[in-house]
């Protein structure tokens, strides 16, 4: 993280019960900002949002948020009990509100201004 030097975007979802977002977050953050780049780094945060945050149908078998469920793996026949975590109406707003916001990120990111163009030209 301290050799970055490119914008990222984190979406932390806080009820995500499947991995520690928050603390990765956080140690990312701190990285950053030991090395004085902290600067390219925007968190999301949304807090009662569980592990999966989808762009809205960009999956054919999508599904809403299911808190918990059984999950197998492609190579075993047996399931396992996975918690995801989230509340549906919150994390649905989140997946809405991250959509609009990365398609912003990487508008403002990989698409450059007309001024810096012309400025370019000069």
């Amino acid at each position: 993280m301290g050799r970055l030097r490119w914008p990222l975007m984190l979406v932390v979802r806080e009820d995500d019960q499947n991995w520690a977002t928050v603390e990765s977050a956080k140690d990312i953050a701190q990285m950053m900002r030991a090395a004085g780049n902290e600067h390219l780094l925007t968190i999301l945060l949304y807090p009662d949002a569980g592990h999966l945050i989808e762009l809205p149908c960009t999956h054919p078998t999508s599904e809403p948020l299911q808190s918990q469920q059984l999950h197998s793996a492609s190579n075993t026949t047996e399931s396992d009990h996975v918690v995801w975590g989230g509340y549906p109406k919150q994390h649905a707003n989140a997946q809405e509100d991250s959509r609009e916001k990365s398609l912003g990120f990487l508008r403002q990111h990989l698409y450059p201004s007309h001024d810096s163009v012309a400025k370019a030209k000069l």
